[in-house]
């Protein structure tokens, strides 16, 4: 199993008094299919119409899909990092990602 994500970008926001959502989301799938099979596609756009309709109902107009990218590495986190404070053992790395081409 392989860890992706793909960028959503708001084309524009419903006019509310209230907070609309952040101008990005990211939708995070796990596939063990290689990039741009069926099967990868399919599990793409389940997270895509999942976090896009999340954000269409909570103050986007519609969205734009953006780049794909692919978990290839985790790095430990710096003791000199903010993090290092709040650290658990599920927590002592962050994950590296690339972009999917």
């Amino acid at each position: 199993m392989k860890d992706y994500y793909t960028e959503l970008h708001a084309k524009g926001f419903k006019y509310t008094n209230k907070f609309s959502g952040f101008d990005s989301a990211c939708a995070h799938f796990s596939t063990e299919f290689e990039p741009y099979t069926v099967g990868w596609v399919k599990a793409q756009c389940d997270a895509i119409d999942k976090i896009g309709g999340q954000e269409t109902s909570h103050g986007w107009v519609d969205y734009t899909v953006g780049k794909t990218f692919v978990e290839v590495s985790r790095e430990p986190v710096s003791a000199m990092s903010p993090e290092w404070e709040y650290r658990t053992r599920a927590t002592m790395t962050n994950p590296v990602f690339e972009e999917v081409k």
